[in-house]
Parts: structure tokens; sequence; C-alpha cells
């Protein structure tokens, strides 16, 4: 009887752990803003593009965490807390448009970047490099791809439990 006492209380406890689910915190900068932002026009087909964002990613020291050619998206996480979703498209044979955007995880919330330096100095100046060419701004009234949300580890148990239902529901 001491036993299932104990258990009983046990597994109260460690329900009263878990954590809250992850609460995302969207930019409030407007869509237009943001886009100009996070992208990029590129001289270089989608094969040699998308095989230097994932070197870039590499180099600033991501971890891939899934790479999803036929949809043009790659994502990585750097030091558990910032992830990052870059898309690539084609807009002809010899020319890409590539979106990146990013998110900062905290204990509670994902909030997504929308800092232009973060994006410029820490994504598409190493990218430029790495293809040894000059990634220009995409104008406002070109398309551009949507953005994808950064896919990571499933680091906490709402993560873990969110992504086992979204898997029954598809």
């Amino acid at each position: 009887m001491r036993w299932r006492v104990f258990g009983i209380v046990a597994a109260l406890a460690l329900s009263a752990c878990a954590q809250p689910a992850l609460q995302y915190v969207p930019s409030k900068k407007s869509a237009v803003e943001l886009r100009t932002i996070q992208t990029r026009v590129v001289p270089g087909d989608f094969d040699n593009t998308m095989r230097s964002v994932i070197e870039t990613m590499h180099d600033l020291g991501y971890r891939i965490t899934r790479v999803a050619p036929e949809a043009g998206v790659v994502s990585g996480t750097r030091s558990s807390s910032l992830r990052l979703a870059v898309v690539v498209q084609s807009r002809g044979e010899e020319e890409s448009a590539v979106r990146a955007n990013a998110s900062v995880i905290s204990q509670i919330q994902e909030a997504q970047v929308d800092s232009p330096e973060f994006y410029q100095r820490d994504f598409f100046v190493p990218l430029g490099d790495t293809m040894g060419r000059s990634l220009t701004t995409l104008s406002e009234t070109d398309d551009a791809p949507d953005a994808a949300r950064p896919v990571a580890e499933l680091n906490t148990l709402a993560e873990r439990e969110a992504q086992a239902k979204s898997n029954t529901t598809e």
C-alpha cells in the first residue's frame, strides 16, 4: 500500500513539473517590411544555392535539423536557443530568391527575430562570401518565398507532444 501511495505522489510531482506549451511571439513589423529584411536575390541556380545555404549554416555553427530539397527548405539550430529556417526558390535558371527566418527560444516562448542587422550580418553576408557573389535585396513588387518556421530538435516535452499530435492528424 505504501508503494502505491508513493507511486501516485511521484506521478503527481512529475506532472506538476511539465513545461507549459511554448508561446510563439511573431514580429511586430509589417509583412512587407519583414519580407524585405529576410529575403535576398542570389545569382545562382537552385541546386548550387541550396548547397551554399547548407554550407553557410554549417560554417556559422548551425546543426542542420531538416533538409527538404523538394520544398527548398533547410532548418538548423545554434546554441540550442537560436533556430534558423531558410527557403530557396528558383527564379529562372541562373537566379534564386533566399528567405531566412530566425527565432530565439527561451523556456516559455519562441520569438521571431526581426533585426535587419542579424539577417544581413549573420546570414546573408556569409552566404554571399560562400558563393563568391553579391546578393541584392528584393524589390517590394517581386514575389518572395513564404517564410518557413524553423524546425529544430524537439527539446521540450511540449514540442514533442505537439509534433506527435501533428503527425497523427496528417
